[in-house]
């Protein structure tokens, strides 16, 4: 069966698993990585670990699994948030320590612009099927000549994509004043697409 989702992560455990929730008779916690960019950045990842991997969640890891959208209720709307379910652990460090690949179609028109400095910047929605039942809904990112390649695909396109897992900071401005937020994206390195409908 080919596997049209694949994550892979090394880095250091930052906050102690905590209990989520059960899904199947399996009992799934949660709990963060912090992996180094190049740049001496730090990307803090969602982990959604099994049990019986709960107590080996600390120090440095190297974890393989599949990324995974949530959606949940806020007060004031719905959120995605994207979490790395662990299937397996590693005992040596992995050849890259942020490593998505993901297969799937665009869920949604390609979003082009360019930033204050003048960088090009599309944003996609991937939807990408999981093995047995359900799907996931995956906000990516991509740069330069890339992004304004993809502002002329459109909605149903099949894409297969690789890049790594990052997090960014933001202030929102809610009505109780300012409210510090986390978005978690795929920044894509690699782009094919396999076929336009």
């Amino acid at each position: 069966m080919q596997m049209d989702n694949a994550a892979q992560l090394s880095g250091e455990i930052v906050s102690p698993p905590v209990f989520s929730h059960e899904s199947h008779g399996m009992r799934l916690y949660q709990c963060r990585i912090a992996v180094p960019r190049l740049s001496g950045v730090q990307d803090t990842v969602v982990l959604l670990v099994p049990e019986a991997l709960v107590e080996r969640m600390q120090g440095t890891v190297h974890v393989r699994g599949q990324l995974r959208g949530y959606t949940r209720q806020d007060a004031d709307k719905r959120r995605l948030k994207l979490m790395v379910l662990v299937r397996a652990l590693d005992r040596e460090a992995l050849q890259e320590n942020n490593l998505i690949e993901l297969t799937g179609e665009l869920a949604r028109e390609v979003y082009y612009r360019r930033t204050p400095l003048g960088r090009e910047i599309a944003d996609l929605m991937l939807k990408v099927s999981r093995p047995y039942t359900g799907t996931d809904y995956i906000p990516c990112v991509v740069w330069g000549r890339c992004a304004r390649f993809c502002s002329h695909l459109r909605k149903g396109a099949r894409l297969k994509v690789s890049g790594r897992m990052q997090s960014r900071e933001y202030v929102k401005l809610t009505e109780n004043g300012e409210e510090k937020r986390t978005a978690y994206e795929l920044s894509i390195g690699k782009l094919t697409v396999l076929d336009k409908k």
